[in-house]
């Protein structure tokens, strides 16, 4: 081999290890990085078997907090209606109240609040400003479906008036005997002094507060979006004052010391997380692998390159001798 083929060679070697101790020095900062990976999978692997529901206990059981309960919908007039009591809340103070403070209303109220305060009651976010206080009979007359005048009755301390004439039959030959007349004005007072208690402490908070409809997305397609939200902080209960008012920014600790809700460990996620956690170890562990192969085979091309290198070296070194001796 000519003395300048081999310089070229040593060149070409020089530069192979130079490029083969840069990968080993990637390799390594990618396992820095996997190290780092693996111990965030494990914590989120743990955080996410510790998960808390924010429950509410009715009809023997625990249930997940969901907007209908705290909030309302139609469904919750119908309840009423039916005096199924069990599944309304316990406390009607407790509402739903985004970060910021604002009122979290459903889309089942829009149409209320549009019809109520008028189309440019919201911008363009469907969030709304505080408003009077004198709207609010109208407001509840409009959610639950039921007459304004007998609404203002009953929030003023009145009766509801209904009267209902049915016929009377003999007991034994079914033989029409006439008509009597029932005074039923107890019993749909009472019934609308239930939707005046659930729906006045929301519209209350929203006429002092504010209010905002721009969850309504995503609380329609994720059923685990309230309860998400509220242990995370975009969402808080909030206790409603007789005039509206709320304290900002009151801790979950706050509802669960009191009874009010109840956190509970959600174990039917258990073995659903447990498979995710397993699928992305593999995954890291696969990545590891193939770079550890890789890493292999660069330390041993890079010690294969060395010697290369030195027998190189010591060839030139020999080629040069004849030249030093003849100076």
């Amino acid at each position: 081999m000519g003395f300048s083929i081999e310089n070229i060679r040593l060149l070409a070697l020089t530069a192979r290890k130079a490029d083969i101790e840069y990968n080993i020095s990637i390799n390594s900062m990618e396992k820095m990085a996997i190290a780092r990976e693996q111990s965030d999978l494990t914590k989120k692997y743990s955080s996410m078997l510790r998960a808390k529901n924010v429950a509410y206990y009715a009809n023997g059981k625990y249930n997940q907090m969901d907007y209908g309960y705290l909030m309302g919908y139609s469904c919750n007039t119908l309840h009423i209606m039916n005096n199924n009591s069990n599944l309304l809340k316990s406390d009607n103070s407790m509402i739903l109240t985004d970060a910021a403070g604002l009122v979290v209303l459903g889309s089942s109220y829009v149409s209320t609040m549009t019809k109520v305060l008028g189309a440019s009651c919201m911008d363009g976010k469907g969030r709304g400003g505080t408003f009077s206080s004198e709207k609010i009979p109208e407001l509840i007359a409009s959610i639950t479906i039921s007459p304004l005048e007998d609404i203002k009755k009953v929030m003023n301390g009145e009766k509801a008036d209904y009267e209902y004439t049915s016929d009377v039959y003999q007991t034994t030959t079914n033989e029409e005997k006439g008509t009597t007349t029932t005074d039923g004005s107890d019993a749909l007072t009472e019934m609308y002094q239930k939707l005046i208690d659930f729906y006045k402490p929301i519209f209350q908070a929203a006429a002092a507060n504010g209010w905002t409809t721009e969850y309504n997305n995503e609380m329609e397609h994720n059923s685990n979006y309230v309860n998400d939200a509220i242990v995370s902080g975009t969402f808080q209960l909030a206790q409603v004052d007789e005039i509206g008012e709320y304290e900002p920014d009151t801790p979950l600790s706050y509802f669960l010391m009191s009874g009010l809700v109840c956190d509970k460990t959600d174990s039917s996620i258990r073995e659903e997380v447990t498979a995710w956690y397993n699928e992305e170890k593999a995954r890291i562990n696969e990545k590891e692998n193939w770079i550890d192969l890789e890493q292999q085979d660069l330390s041993t091309e890079l010690e294969a390159t060395k010697t290369e290198i030195e027998s190189l070296k010591s060839m030139l070194e020999d080629d040069m001798k004849p030249f030093e001796w003849s100076t």
